[in-house]
């Protein structure tokens, strides 16, 4: 019972520390290699491997059916929307100044008086009479188109007042008319010298004949080489 065993008896050979005992020996560096692994597997380590494996399932996804042209496709129909919305908002919130006027203003008279010759009609002596049915008919034939002409005119629409035919001549038919436009007083002497200037409103005319208007229209096709125009002011 009191007999002393030998150390070297013991459960390891002599030179082996029991794991045990390992954490008493070095100062505690032991302990930490024993807690190392467990640190480092605690670092970094998800909450949850669903969510991180949910993630990965999605990005792989992404890289997977995403390709280059459609990424290129979108960028593309985004600019033009953006685009498309700026034209959008523009048009409605821009205010063109040119196109508020009040022709109420329009007072001062224009006129020009000229000539055409229209080379497909025939003349007749009831178009001497301005009065016969014949000769009314062709005259307001004749004043709707010159109306109809400068009316669409951009620069010299909202000035236009009224185009007449005043009389008709014998060779080949010469027609002689009158334009009227009407302006504003305080811009009659700029509206005079440029935009209802003689040699603007003689190019609408002619203008409009050239596009418009064909030798093979009858019959009230005018000859542009016949036109003349002259302007006065009362």
């Amino acid at each position: 019972m009191g007999e002393d065993i030998p150390l070297n008896h013991l459960n390891h050979r002599e030179g082996e520390l029991d794991p045990a005992l390992e954490p008493l020996a070095g100062n505690g560096d032991a302990l930490l290699s024993v807690r190392a692994p467990q640190d480092k597997m605690d670092v970094g380590t998800p909450r949850s491997n669903g969510e991180t494996s949910n993630v990965y399932r999605i990005k792989r996804e992404l890289k997977e059916n995403v390709k280059p042209w459609m990424v290129v496709v979108a960028i593309l129909v985004l600019i033009a929307a953006v685009i498309i919305l700026s034209v959008v908002i523009c048009s409605a919130l821009q205010d063109d100044v040119d196109d508020k006027f009040d022709s109420s203003t329009f007072v001062i008279p224009l006129r020009f008086n000229g000539s055409f010759q229209l080379p497909n009609m025939v003349f007749t002596e009831e178009l001497l009479i301005l009065s016969s049915s014949e000769s009314q008919a062709l005259t307001a034939e004749l004043q709707e188109k010159l109306a109809e002409l400068y009316t669409a005119s951009p620069a010299l629409g909202r000035y236009f007042s009224k185009a007449e035919i005043y009389s008709l001549r014998n060779g080949s038919i010469i027609a002689d008319y009158e334009l009227t436009f009407l302006m504003p007083e305080e811009t009659q002497g700029q509206l005079r010298n440029y935009t209802l200037s003689r040699e603007m409103v003689y190019n609408v005319f002619r203008q409009f004949l050239y596009d418009h208007d064909s030798e093979d229209s009858a019959p009230t096709y005018i000859d542009p080489l016949s036109l003349n125009m002259f302007g006065r002011l009362y």
